[in-house]
């Protein structure tokens, strides 16, 4: 084979080999950029969804709270009326009547605990939900791609550029000799 030609062939497999570099490159960066505005939005979405559960967290701690006074409030009232129903100065209708005041604020203190109780698991899964939120935000951040350009150039088609430029180049060399 005439040695121009070959030199032409080399110098054409070196300029697509090179063009072929190129184009790695700036998909690899392209790739990166979408990646981290994906990324971005992931954990803003994330931020934002944490902030509208701590909201919702304090405001049902502030109802557990109110709850919490109502119960002990109560419960003073169940004292109250407990020592107006052994009052031996009632009459027997007053003392009935005092008996069904403990009755009702024993029932009304339950009904508080439930609603505290459910209170509680509400908190505790809106709780779960941030911590979940907390992983998929640091989880976001150190899963970034990390392989080399490198492997991105191993691809039959540039080992082919490649074989094409080595077997020009033995056969320029073999004809100079």
């Amino acid at each position: 084979m005439p040695a121009p030609l070959l030199i032409a062939f080399c110098a054409f497999c070196g300029t697509y080999a090179v063009k072929k570099i190129h184009d790695v490159f700036h998909k690899k960066e392209k790739n990166k950029r979408r990646k981290l505005e994906l990324k971005g939005k992931t954990i803003e979405q994330a931020r934002e969804d944490n902030k509208q559960a701590q909201a919702e967290i304090d405001d049902w701690k502030k109802k557990h709270g109110e709850n919490e006074d109502k119960i002990k409030d109560l419960e003073k009232k169940i004292e109250d009326a407990k020592s107006k129903a052994n009052d031996p100065d009632l009459s027997p209708e007053e003392r009935s009547m005092w008996k069904n005041r403990v009755i009702q604020y024993e029932d009304e203190i339950n009904t508080l605990r439930k609603n505290n109780g459910s209170i509680l698991s509400r908190i505790k899964g809106l709780g779960d939900k941030i911590k979940n939120n907390n992983q998929v935000i640091s989880g976001t951040v150190s899963n970034l791609d990390d392989r080399h350009w490198v492997w991105d150039l191993f691809t039959l088609e540039n080992i082919m550029i490649g074989v094409a430029m080595y077997v020009g180049y033995k056969l320029l060399k073999d004809d100079k000799k």
